[in-house]
């Protein structure tokens, strides 16, 4: 009898093989002297459908809400709802080396998903073989050589698995439930998908965008003086205030030609290196870096995993082991003189991202393993990732930058103007030129204004300015942007919905709460774009019509809830944990979407989610919205049934009108220049115009 190893795909099996040594390759297996390695498909087993509960072949409100007491499984369906081919056949095989077979290592990905797959088909051939987990973050040959010695017992996951199989369970139940219910309560035909995830995040979005929408710019205030100081212009500031008449009386009290210098304060400012990656921080960068997806990032991040650059990627940790700190210093100095030109790397002194202690969940920070074998296989962007990955390790490796601050402080009538300055004495971590392309936020510039006043001394003034400050609406989110807000509900709260952070502090740690997990946050966005609620244009999300509609409907209910979401996601991790039992789990799990259930039934509104985006006002009738017509090439009015003609093409002379063309033809009657236009003779520019009769007219300016 043998060992069967079980891996979650086929590509994983093979770097299993190659590693161990002395396997022949089969038809969906690989067998040495001593094992077999075989694969799954990812899910080869998944829950049964609502259909397998329920006598009506239609959706009806009589059975919501559904909520199984046993659940079902079955072989992972293809596109038409049957059974996988490919997925039936491989079971086949695994059960019949089952058979052959007196253990099993579980394989899989080492995480909550991987988990879940070796189970559903462990439990679902009805297995009784005893197994080991292998629990491996790279999948260079050494790493896996050594995993594979240290092989963790059934017990030591035992609460991951059921938290796997939770977390599955909580998906179906408040997907099946909400999405029926909201479907058939609201819909009005529409299919409308309600997700535990999803739909808050959605809500966040949707609140992000209408606070920006519906800002209302405030002002304040403060005076500025401008000096010539050894042939270079600095400038001094007062305080802020609120009231513009304030700043006017104040004005007329000062000295307009001399300031008195008062004094000069200096302090030197640290700056510690930043942590290595997890994979939140590395879809931050990226997505400010390239403008990237979280998918994407997510994507190459694996890419890098699965030819051996880089450890396992889907990891909330920015921590590392000793045994990671003694991995990285023998590789990293080759590494960074190969990719960077850096040949300084420090080695003799533990950087603060080593702590076995704050290492969360399963898995270390992302860092390279050393291996490059497959570097030219990449893509120019898995390649940038790369370096972003060998860049933090350097500058987590590296010292201190250290700024030397002072501030210069002038008075005049009581008055206290201030000026600043910054330099960089010690560079430090800040050395590494790739993460310089984008500066920080909360990063100084580094050119210091020495000024050589004594105390007491007049200081001209060249002139004394007021200054309005305009507030800034809330910035629209990126992918980067939600991530951070996502992975810190503490202060998203804090900012948002000071109520709600209120009421939670005491009850649970809210630095350990996260709306979804660092491998479903990319996935959730991407089904938010695929059925229509949000759009990602130029690097922001932003919901559509169709989004804001549905957000006005569902934003009081308790799938939208940000915070109870997030609190289910920790008490999966508690499952994990140990510290929840399934019990009281469930319980809670079931009063929470029957809730959802009643909620939604409650709503006594119908959504008219079929209209058609509005471009803007009817500048004809006054009366009807601009949208786009049937055939997808022109833009009219939709009062057209009750008379109104006005209609113009999308295209115009070979040249398809901006967004801004649009706005401005409507709301001004003409654009501004547009060139690319096409004739016979040739391009040509000009302007279009709305004529008296509301027809589309160039306008050569004559």
């Amino acid at each position: 009898m043998k060992t069967l190893i079980i891996a979650e795909k086929p590509s994983q099996a093979k770097e299993y093989a190659e590693a161990l040594g002395g396997f022949k390759r089969h038809d969906g297996f690989y067998e040495s002297e001593r094992s077999y390695i075989t694969w799954c498909f990812g899910h080869l087993i998944q829950m049964e459908r609502d259909t397998a509960y329920r006598s009506t072949t239609s959706w009806d409100k009589s059975y919501l809400p559904l909520l199984p007491q046993n659940f079902q499984y079955c072989i992972g369906l293809d596109k038409n709802g049957k059974a996988d081919k490919g997925k039936k056949n491989q079971l086949e095989i695994i059960s019949n080396l089952m058979k052959k077979s007196n253990k099993i290592i579980n394989a899989t990905d080492a995480d909550r998903e991987g988990e879940l797959i070796f189970l559903y088909v462990y439990n679902y051939l009805k297995c009784t073989l005893p197994y080991q987990r292998l629990w491996v973050s790279s999948l260079t040959t050494e790493a896996l050589q050594k995993a594979f010695r240290e092989l963790l017992s059934a017990e030591e996951v035992k609460n991951l698995g059921k938290s796997a199989y939770a977390r599955d369970i909580t998906d179906w139940l408040v997907g099946i439930n909400a999405t029926q219910s909201a479907t058939l309560q609201l819909g009005n035909r529409n299919l409308l998908t309600i997700g535990r995830v999803q739909t808050a995040i959605l809500k966040i979005i949707c609140e992000r965008w209408l606070k920006n929408k519906q800002h209302k710019a405030s002002f304040s205030y403060r005076l500025v003086s401008l000096h010539a100081h050894k042939g270079n212009i600095f400038q001094a500031e007062t305080e802020v205030y609120q009231n513009k008449e304030e700043i006017t009386k104040i004005q007329e009290k000062l000295n307009p030609k001399n300031h008195v210098f008062k004094d000069e304060i200096q302090k030197t400012e640290k700056k510690h290196p930043p942590l290595l990656h997890s994979i939140d921080t590395l879809i931050m960068l990226a997505n400010k870096l390239f403008k990237a997806t979280g998918k994407d990032t997510l994507a190459a991040a694996q890419r890098l995993y699965e030819n051996k650059l880089t450890t396992y990627p889907r990891t909330d940790s920015n921590y590392i082991n000793e045994e990671g700190f003694n991995h990285l210093k023998k590789v990293l100095p080759k590494i960074a003189k190969q990719f960077l030109n850096y040949e300084n790397v420090i080695t003799n002194s533990k950087p603060r991202c080593v702590n076995a202690e704050k290492i969360t969940g399963s898995h270390d920070a992302i860092v390279i393993t050393g291996n490059i074998t497959h570097f030219n296989k990449l893509t120019d962007f898995e390649k940038n990732i790369y370096y972003l990955i060998v860049s933090r390790c350097c500058e987590s490796f590296d010292t201190e930058a250290i700024y030397e601050k002072k501030t210069y402080i002038f008075e005049n009538n009581e008055i206290i103007f201030k000026t600043y300055s910054s330099k960089l004495i010690q560079e430090g971590w800040k050395c590494f030129s790739f993460r310089g392309q984008v500066k920080d936020d909360t990063e100084e510039e580094s050119e210091s204004l020495l000024l050589s006043y004594q105390k007491g001394e007049q200081v001209p003034i060249e002139k004394i300015i007021p200054k309005e400050i305009k507030s800034e609406p809330p910035a629209l989110y990126t992918d980067g942007t939600l991530t951070a807000d996502l992975t810190k509900i503490g202060k998203f709260l804090e900012i948002e919905n000071p109520e709600l952070l209120e009421e939670l502090k005491g009850k649970i740690d809210l630095s350990e709460i996260q709306i979804g997990t660092q491998a479903t946050r990319p996935l959730i966005l991407e089904k938010l774009i695929h059925v229509g609620f949000i759009k990602n244009e130029k690097n922001k999300l932003i919901p559509t019509e169709k989004g804001l509609k549905f957000y006005e409907v569902i934003k009081q209910l308790k799938v939208s809830n940000v915070a109870y979401t997030a609190i289910l996601e920790k008490e999966l991790k508690d499952i994990a944990d140990g510290v929840l039992s399934e019990e009281k789990y469930y319980k809670r799990l079931y009063n929470y979407v029957t809730k959802i259930v009643e909620d939604i039934f409650s709503i006594q509104t119908n959504l008219e989610l079929n209209q058609k985006e509005t471009i803007g006002k009817c500048p004809k009738c006054k009366q009807g919205n601009i949208v786009e017509g049937k055939s997808g090439l022109s833009y009219g009015c939709d009062r057209y049934k009750e008379g109104c003609d006005f209609i113009f093409a999308k295209i115009v002379a070979g040249k398809k009108l901006s967004k801004k063309n649009i706005k401005d033809l409507l709301e001004k009657g003409e654009t501004d220049i547009i060139k690319g236009f096409k004739s016979k003779k040739g391009e040509f520019e000009c302007k279009l115009k709305l004529d008296e009769n509301f027809k589309t007219q160039f306008d050569f300016g004559k």
